[in-house]
């Protein structure tokens, strides 16, 4: 399989008080997902992120995002926030 054809699991938790989260407490987490992933796929991911900082209005812009494939599959929105993003990026 092309590499442009395989996918990323996505995931969010939440929402807790920043303030309730230790330094580095986003590690834990991560590191069960990727045992998890070895164990399930018998493979090690080639990229595993996280991080704790997502705040709602953001978050629900992922979710829109993440369902484009289903909910635009002529793929027409992507490509405009792509014209958006690579004009943002040459500012």
């Amino acid at each position: 399989m092309r590499e442009e054809e395989k996918e990323y699991w996505f995931c969010s938790i939440g929402p807790i008080d920043r303030n309730k989260v230790p330094y580095g407490g986003d590690g834990p987490l991560r590191m069960a997902v990727e045992m998890k992933f070895i164990e399930m796929l018998g493979e090690q991911a080639k990229s595993c992120g996280s991080g704790w900082g997502l705040k709602q209005e953001m978050k629900t812009r992922l979710d829109i995002i993440s369902l484009l494939p289903t909910t635009d599959p002529s793929g027409k929105i992507l490509k405009q926030i792509d014209a958006i993003l690579a004009k943002r990026l040459m500012d």
